[in-house]
């Protein structure tokens, strides 16, 4: 995708999209964002490694983050993509947030993860919460 340099995103969507409870999840966060008229760069559409190779997808993807305002981060089953997605614009110095369905104090998020991210969403009624007024509560979730 070589126009992507010359795109800009409001969010860079890193997340697990390899079996379908993923991708439901994926879909749920992408579409919150897109009803309240962000635009985005959404990895899982972008480049096909059967394509491009794993180079390809990785050149992309990287274009992709740094031509975003921000990223946002499924933590569904810490995929390791994701989690280098979420350092790589920590880096850089890009807001990064975390986005994990239903989630509850119960749940465990890496530590590094954790304090690399502004906030994480419990779902998609969170997210819609905090860009319709700006207001979210956190999880007190359980970093390790």
């Amino acid at each position: 995708m070589s126009d992507t340099q010359h795109d800009h995103y409001d969010f860079y969507v890193a997340g697990p999209f390899f079996d379908p409870e993923q991708a439901s999840s994926m879909e749920r966060l992408e579409r919150t964002l897109e009803d309240h008229g962000r635009k985005l760069f959404k990895p899982r559409f972008v480049s096909q490694i059967e394509e491009v190779g794993p180079e390809g997808c990785f050149a992309d993807d990287i274009a992709g983050i740094n031509a975003a305002d921000a990223v946002i981060a499924n933590l569904m089953d810490e995929d390791a993509g994701t989690m280098f997605e979420i350092g790589y614009a920590y880096a850089l110095g890009k807001p990064v947030y975390g986005y994990r369905d239903e989630l509850t104090p119960m749940d465990r998020v890496n530590l590094m993860v954790a304090q690399a991210v502004k906030m994480v969403f419990a779902g998609p009624e969170d997210l819609a919460k905090y860009l319709e007024t700006g207001e979210h509560e956190e999880v007190d979730y359980i970093q390790f």
